[in-house]
């Protein structure tokens, strides 16, 4: 398997909105497991409860971690994300997601393997990789409408890639898009990409859109090779008492849109399977 350059670094770009029962179980691990040399940028985002305390105590409690702290007004993770990568100063970024707890030694030196072993890598996720299909009988394409009940039907995510489908852990698995939490994306070229498309706010298909742009401008790949995590759903922080919040689902409808909208030129076409051995 190939090393990464041990002269590369690393900016840990970690969102937290309302997660004081995870943040110190989070920041704990993210200390133990990662290795080499990096900073971690936090983003409060919009944070009510006793967050900021456990992290401000975190950094008063680790002087000779690089840590910045960053404050956004409740902006949701497009933005926030934006906030925290556009302080990064590391090789790579790698965005975490408040409600992932990683489980893995050296996870990062993991994670950027891919780069090291390819020269045509644009991001790589720690969790799953999948392409998109069309639904011709998609009854949400013309319709203006931003539903409030359920998921939009335009497209569909198949040939998953990732440790719950079975991706062996030498492999990396080439898709056409790769799904934030833990993300690796190469610094230089997101900067290249201009981060997020904030029209993507508050919520999802800001990674999948940044995935196919990246494609057609800089014709690099993403992909999975996946590390130990955990994540329980109920730790996420856009699930109502009975499943999604309706905003999440009219955020889907809006934004499933916008990407079928600017891709549908590649969508159909470039189905992606391209398993690689590392």
């Amino acid at each position: 398997m190939p090393i990464p350059n041990p002269n590369k670094t690393c900016s840990l770009i970690l969102t937290i909105h309302n997660k004081d029962f995870l943040v110190p179980t989070s920041l704990e691990k993210i200390r133990k497991h990662t290795r080499g040399s990096y900073e971690l940028i936090v983003v409060l985002d919009g944070c009510s409860d006793n967050s900021e305390n456990f992290v401000l105590e975190f950094r008063r409690n680790n002087p000779a971690l690089s840590i910045k702290v960053e404050y956004a007004g409740d902006v949701f993770e497009t933005r926030a994300n934006n906030i925290g990568l556009k302080r990064a100063e590391g090789d790579f970024v790698i965005i975490i997601q408040d409600d992932m707890i990683v489980n893995e030694d050296d996870w990062n030196g993991r994670l950027i393997r891919p780069f090291a072993a390819f020269d045509d890598v644009f991001a790589v996720s720690a969790n799953c990789a999948h392409n998109w299909v069309f639904n011709p009988e998609s009854r949400h394409l013309h319709m203006k409408e931003n539903l409030r009940d359920c998921w939009s039907d335009i497209i569909d995510h198949v040939d998953h890639a990732g440790k719950h489908w079975g991706l062996a852990r030498d492999m990396f698995a080439v898709r056409q898009c790769a799904n934030r939490g833990p993300l690796a994306i190469d610094h230089a070229d997101l900067v290249t990409m201009d981060y997020f498309d904030e029209v993507f706010a508050p919520l999802c298909m800001d990674d999948h859109d940044l995935c196919f742009r990246a494609k057609k401008k800089l014709g690099k790949v993403v992909g999975c090779h996946w590390i130990d995590f955990i994540c329980d759903f109920s730790w996420g922080g856009t699930h109502g008492p009975n499943g999604h919040k309706d905003w999440f689902y009219e955020a889907n409808h809006k934004n499933t849109r916008i990407v079928w909208e600017r891709h549908a030129d590649v969508i159909p076409s470039t189905r992606i399977i391209d398993d690689r051995k590392l």
